[in-house]
């Protein structure tokens, strides 16, 4: 290590406390700018998984990546939806089981594969980047409660060609309950994000 920036460090001199109270921890405000609690894939990682991936596979990439939404992509790696832990330790894999009528002596929770229940992109509802940079926290939490929706695609238009978009970020509900300190980082969120809102208000 360099010396002058080693020279930097030292031990502790004399106890070391945790913060006592909410006040003291660095949260941020519901007025701030929402591009600051905005996963942004220029900088950050993308998790994606395939659409014949096992929904139990797809849960454990999702645990090792330390993450609760991925994309999913076909053969080609063409982007096609999407999928969330929720989804898959929700009811959507029974119902899909009961839709074709699996039974617990046909079919088991690992037969289901990731293209069973994710969320097709015809059915997403997404923020145009070029927006985020007039929304505050608030306004995006908002926009989640009002769509039912724990995580938000943000896209933006591809460069030399306006009929197309790509994936710029992701708002995720967990992480503003938790850069806001309105909920544990521990404790899953509520199904839409009207606490906040009420917080908030």
């Amino acid at each position: 290590m360099n010396t002058a920036r080693r020279a930097l460090l030292a031990a502790p001199q004399g106890p070391v406390l945790m913060p006592n109270s909410q006040t003291e921890r660095a949260y941020l405000s519901p007025e701030e700018p929402a591009s600051l609690v905005m996963t942004d894939f220029r900088t950050g990682p993308m998790i994606t998984t395939s659409t014949g991936t096992s929904i139990e596979l797809a849960l454990q990439q999702m645990k090792l990546s330390g993450a609760r939404f991925a994309f999913v992509v076909d053969e080609h790696l063409t982007l096609v939806g999407s999928l969330t832990s929720y989804d898959i330790q929700g009811e959507k894999p029974m119902r899909y089981m009961q839709s074709v009528g699996y039974s617990h002596t046909t079919g088991a929770w690992r037969d289901v594969v990731v293209e069973n229940i994710m969320e097709p992109l015809a059915e997403w509802q997404v923020l145009d980047h070029a927006a985020v940079g007039r929304l505050t926290i608030s306004d995006v939490a908002a926009l989640m409660t009002e769509t039912d929706r724990r995580y938000l695609v943000v896209v933006e238009r591809c460069k030399g060609d306006e009929h197309a978009w790509r994936v710029r970020g992701l708002f995720s509900g967990a992480r503003i309950q938790m850069l806001l300190g309105t909920a544990p980082p521990s404790v899953a969120p509520a199904k839409t994000f009207a606490e906040i809102e009420r917080q908030i208000a």
